[in-house]
């Protein structure tokens, strides 16, 4: 259980400072996407982060308003930090 705790915990991280830095970039505060989202300031920075997971429409919605795919936010399982102790096997 707590490996997957870890997973995840370093998906939501890395969602988080992808959103970070899309926003930044475009001069954006949190306060303004939270507003086009229809969520709470908090919940931006929570999202940031990746203190809480973000729902699939207010991911969309941010998107949106960064002129970007989700898919440039939301990275690759493969690329997600390797669970604590995990030793890949050759084949």
């Amino acid at each position: 259980m707590e490996m997957t705790s870890h997973r995840e915990r370093a998906f939501r991280q890395e969602v988080g400072r992808r959103l970070r830095t899309r926003r930044e970039s475009l001069g954006l505060t949190q306060e303004e996407i939270a507003w086009e989202a229809g969520v709470a300031q908090g919940s931006i920075s929570h999202y940031e982060q990746g203190k809480s997971e973000i729902p699939l429409g207010v991911l969309i919605e941010i998107c949106r308003r960064f002129g970007v795919s989700p898919l440039e936010i939301v990275p690759s399982l493969g690329t997600a930090a390797p669970e604590p102790g995990f030793t890949a096997r050759a084949s």
